[in-house]
C-alpha cells in the first residue's frame, strides 16, 4: 500500500467518524476479547487463552467476530446512538481479494429506525465521501449513491426467472437451479442439498453476479430460514415464505454492509441462543460458552436498525481496487 493510499484510508474513517457524530451518535469502545459470545453458527472465530500471572490457571478467551454482543448491552442500558470503528476476526474462511481474517468493521445503531431507514442513513453515509472518489475511476462510478432498492424475492424473479415466495419446498427449489442451468458437483447434487444450501447457491451464481455493473444495490427482506437477531416480518397472506427485515448492500459486485431491524423480544432471542448454540454445538471448529441470561438485557429494548460496514472493502472500492490488500497497511 503507498501512501496516498494510506492518506485515503485515515480521511475515509475521519469522514465517517465526522458524518456520525453530526448525526449525534456516541463513538464507544467494547472488548475484543470475550469469554462467551453471540452463538452464529455461520462464523467460525479464533480462540486463545489467558493465563493468570500467580496462579497459572487458564481460561478461554475468543476473538470477536463482530461488535453486536456488547454493543447491544450499550443500547439497553443507556438507549442512545452508538457506532464503532474496531478490528473483527473470523476464522476458517477463505483469503480471498475482499477476505482477511483480521478486518475492520464500523458499526451503528440508530434509536427508533427500522431497517430500510437504516439503508437510507447508509446512502447518506455513502453519498458524503463521494468527495474522496476517484470519479474517473468505473469502480467509484459503481459505488456512487443514489442505491436502488430490490427485494430477495423480487430479484429472484428478475435474475433466476422464479419467485421464491412460491418455493417453499427444498424439491421445488431444485427444480428451478436444474431449470435455470446450474451445474451440479457430483460430490452433492441438488437434490442432496437443503433448502438454505440451494438459496445461497442460486444467490450466488444468478442474483450477485448482475450486481457487479448495476449501481449500489440493496437486497432486502432475506428468508427467515436463516435464523438470526433481525426482526420478522408478517408473512403475506397466500405466501409461504416468511421474512426477516435484514438488508445486504453491494457495490460493483462485492457486499460492502448490511443491516436489520433490532429484534426485541427476549422469548425469541432466547430461543435463538438454544437453538443456534445447539447447532453450533454440533457443527462448529471452534465451539464457545454462551451467556445464557443474554436475552434479559431485552426486557426493554428500544426499536433500533443496526448496519454493518466493511471498511476494508468500501475504502478499496474507494480508491479504485477490487482487492483489499491494496489498502491494507499489513496482511496476515
Amino acid at each position: 500500500m503507498d501512501l496516498e493510499v494510506l492518506k485515503l484510508r485515515a480521511l475515509t474513517i475521519q469522514r465517517i467518524r465526522d458524518f456520525l457524530i453530526k448525526k449525534n451518535f456516541l463513538e464507544v469502545e467494547t472488548p475484543v476479547l470475550s469469554s462467551t459470545l453471540i452463538p452464529e453458527c455461520q462464523l467460525e472465530v479464533f480462540k486463545t487463552d489467558y493465563i493468570d500471572q500467580w496462579s497459572g490457571i487458564s481460561r478461554a478467551l475468543f476473538l470477536s467476530p463482530n461488535q453486536d454482543f456488547f454493543m447491544h448491552r450499550l443500547i439497553a442500558q443507556y438507549r442512545t446512538n452508538i457506532f464503532q470503528i474496531s478490528k473483527c476476526f473470523r476464522n476458517l474462511e477463505p483469503m480471498t481479494k475482499v477476505h482477511n481474517p483480521e478486518f475492520s468493521m464500523l458499526q451503528f445503531y440508530i434509536m427508533g429506525f427500522n431497517y430500510l431507514e437504516g439503508a437510507k442513513l447508509t446512502e447518506e453515509l455513502l453519498k458524503s465521501l463521494v468527495p474522496l472518489f476517484k470519479q474517473t475511476n468505473a469502480i467509484c462510478q459503481k459505488i456512487t449513491p443514489p442505491f436502488n432498492y430490490i427485494s430477495v424475492d423480487a430479484a429472484f424473479e428478475k435474475f433466476a426467472g422464479f419467485k421464491l415466495s412460491d418455493t417453499y419446498d427444498k424439491n421445488e427449489l431444485a427444480y428451478h437451479a436444474k431449470a435455470i442451468g446450474l451445474s451440479e458437483s457430483i460430490e452433492k447434487p441438488f437434490d442432496n442439498m437443503n433448502w438454505n444450501e440451494l438459496f445461497e447457491y442460486i444467490y450466488e451464481q444468478r442474483i450477485v453476479p448482475n450486481l457487479e455493473n448495476a449501481q449500489p444495490t440493496v437486497i432486502y427482506n432475506f428468508p427467515a430460514q436463516f435464523p438470526s437477531l433481525a426482526k420478522d416480518i408478517p408473512v403475506e397472506q397466500g405466501k409461504k415464505i416468511a421474512w426477516k427485515a435484514r438488508w445486504q448492500l453491494y457495490c460493483a459486485g462485492i457486499k460492502i454492509a448490511d443491516g436489520r431491524t433490532e429484534e426485541t423480544s427476549p422469548d425469541k432471542i432466547r430461543l435463538y441462543f438454544e437453538n443456534q448454540s445447539k447447532l453450533k454445538a454440533r457443527t462448529a471448529k471452534i465451539n464457545h460458552p454462551i451467556d445464557i441470561g443474554y436475552w434479559k438485557i431485552y426486557k426493554d429494548f428500544p426499536v433500533s436498525a443496526g448496519v454493518s460496514i466493511g471498511l476494508d472493502r468500501l475504502i478499496a472500492l474507494i480508491s479504485g481496487n477490487k482487492s483489499i490488500s491494496e489498502v491494507l497497511p499489513f496482511t496476515v
